[in-house]
């Protein structure tokens, strides 16, 4: 199954969103020998803070990439870059430590961004439950599906694919997927409760108002504006200032 947002507007660009798809795409370049790959028989080293960076194979880059692409840029939107890049890293710790608890004596090593990308899907959840998306599976598509529908449908999937598992010699990530989808849900709310949402939602307002028309606030004349902001009023030589709040006469 997967998932396919529809447009949801963007305040910056998110530059750590693609940076981080570039390196992963770059690290498909290099021979890992499993030195990457964490392997819970192990003891913890550096791959407890890289194979998250690893993909086993280009079809499982492309797909991760494609949901950064999609939802993690939202993420990065509300949060900021560096909260983005502190929650990219922790979402991959989160996911290969739960990887450990569940499979402590497992020799199989495990790499790939999905575990991370599920922890922004969570966020997603959150912060984003009515934006239409479009479910796929395999020939058929449900469109304008709520997102909070279509990622409920997929985690429950995750979970699902986990029973799965235990009753087969698999080892792979899906608990840890399940895990952190919860956890970002938990960090989002946390989000959510120190107004990084309302901030977003207020710098959009700000970069979305074009072409209105504003009463002077001292005599009444329509002045075009273009944007929020400073505006001079040239019948009475007013200077106010006017955003979603309402307007402030300026010295």
């Amino acid at each position: 199954m997967f998932v396919f947002e529809k447009a949801n507007q963007k305040f910056r660009f998110p530059i750590i969103t693609f940076c981080l798809i570039v390196i992963t795409l770059c690290t498909q370049f290099l021979e890992t020998n499993n030195t990457y790959a964490f392997t819970p028989k192990k003891e913890f080293g550096l791959s407890l803070f890289s194979s998250f960076f690893f993909n086993s194979s280009f079809v499982e880059w492309t797909t991760n990439a494609i949901y950064l692409y999609m939802f993690a840029d939202n993420i990065e939107d509300v949060v900021g870059p560096l909260n983005f890049f502190f929650l990219f890293l922790f979402f991959g710790i989160l996911t290969n430590l739960t990887y450990y608890l569940f499979h402590m004596n497992s020799i199989i090593p495990v790499v790939g961004t999905s575990g991370v990308v599920s922890g922004f899907l969570g966020m997603y959840f959150v912060f984003f439950p009515k934006v239409k998306s479009t479910m796929v599976f395999e020939k058929i598509a449900f469109k304008d599906v709520p997102i909070y529908f279509s990622l409920s449908i997929w985690i429950l999937i995750q979970g699902y694919l986990y029973i799965v598992e235990l009753h087969s010699d698999i080892r792979s990530t899906y608990v840890g997927q399940v895990v952190v989808f919860l956890f970002g849900m938990i960090l989002a709310n946390g989000f959510v409760r120190l107004k990084y949402l309302d901030r977003l939602e207020h710098n959009l307002r700000l970069t979305t108002f074009q072409n209105k028309t504003v009463l002077c606030p001292s005599c009444n004349h329509p002045i075009p504006a273009k944007k929020y902001g400073r505006i001079h009023c040239h019948v009475c030589q007013t200077n106010f200032f006017f955003d979603r709040k309402g307007k402030k006469f300026l010295p």
